[in-house]
């Protein structure tokens, strides 16, 4: 769970990740040789990075938009912020999520490069789908070996999508840090930043998400932390678009609209776009408090 952390720590971070972000400029990713030039996207496919996609990105599970088509039954509002290929929405072939007629991203996710190896190696994977996550946490969904070394299973995870002509969103968690650094004195922010996990998996990334929502009711934790994490990711790939996570139940305590917004707004100059998050307890977030629609409806109102 993310611990809150002061300013005057946040400022170590942000030293700590300068560093941290020389080095893997210089030397590669977590040591290895990277890549000399960034990938092209697929052809036809959403463009990566601001400079070359309009409006703003969104990632939203296919239950979440479920429960807001259903919560407003124009759904004006959940058209108008995901009927548009900048927004990828989680869903799979078992149950479709993604409205006919919309333009949306179709994205497949997984909490396993073993089983995305294995779906690829099937061929399982939906044909609709456009765009693949990788949602490594330090939890008993992602294997032990790819907590290990997140930033290497993250570039094999990347190079296989693309093999496959797909867009891939790399959405590492910041408690990754707890395997990598277990006795560490400082946060999970700091350690996140100091780490340079941000350059080192940004590198093969077409989308990063920042699972930034725990510090959501901390707006100055909040935005000291998203805007270090998206210049840390844009040194190291410039075109890679970022994403920071919003959530109506951040590590199980209810939110409002107001504050998910002013997170939100905070910043908006930082990143591309969010994950809009809307949690029901389920065996993957067990202290997860929601669903709350309603909740989720007015923050996407308030950020027209």
């Amino acid at each position: 769970m993310i611990r809150s952390r002061t300013v005057a720590a946040i400022a170590l971070g942000l030293a700590l990740a300068a560093f941290a972000t020389f080095a893997i400029l210089t030397t590669g990713a977590g040591g290895r040789s990277g890549p000399s030039s960034l990938r092209a996207l697929p052809s036809g496919s959403p463009g990566a990075g601001s400079g070359t996609s309009s409006g703003t990105s969104w990632i939203v599970s296919g239950s979440t938009l479920t429960r807001l088509l259903a919560a407003d039954p124009t759904g004006a509002t959940a058209a108008r912020k995901f009927d548009t290929p900048n927004a990828y929405v989680l869903t799979g072939a078992a149950e479709w999520a993604v409205p006919a007629g919309w333009r949306s991203t179709p994205t497949a996710s997984f909490t396993s490069y073993a089983a995305l190896q294995s779906a690829f190696a099937r061929h399982s994977l939906d044909p609709r789908i456009r765009a693949v996550l990788y949602d490594n946490e330090h939890w008993s969904l992602t294997p032990q070996r790819e907590q290990a070394d997140p930033a290497h299973y993250d570039q094999l995870a990347a190079e296989l999508v693309h093999q496959h002509q797909l867009l891939f969103v790399a959405a590492p968690a910041t408690d990754l840090v707890n395997k990598l650094t277990p006795n560490a004195a400082t946060g999970n922010f700091d350690s996140f930043l100091g780490l340079g996990l941000a350059a080192q998996i940004a590198r093969y990334a077409d989308v990063l998400d920042i699972q930034s929502q725990g510090a959501q009711n901390n707006p100055t934790l909040f935005a000291s932390f998203v805007s270090a994490v998206a210049t840390q990711a844009r040194q190291a790939n410039p075109g890679v678009k970022v994403l920071a996570g919003i959530s109506t139940n951040p590590s199980g305590t209810a939110a409002t609209a107001a504050t998910m917004d002013r997170a939100a707004r905070a910043v908006r100059t930082h990143v591309d776009g969010y994950w809009l998050n809307d949690p029901a307890a389920s065996p993957a977030c067990p202290a997860c408090a929601g669903p709350y629609p309603q909740v989720a409806l007015a923050a996407l109102r308030g950020l027209s």
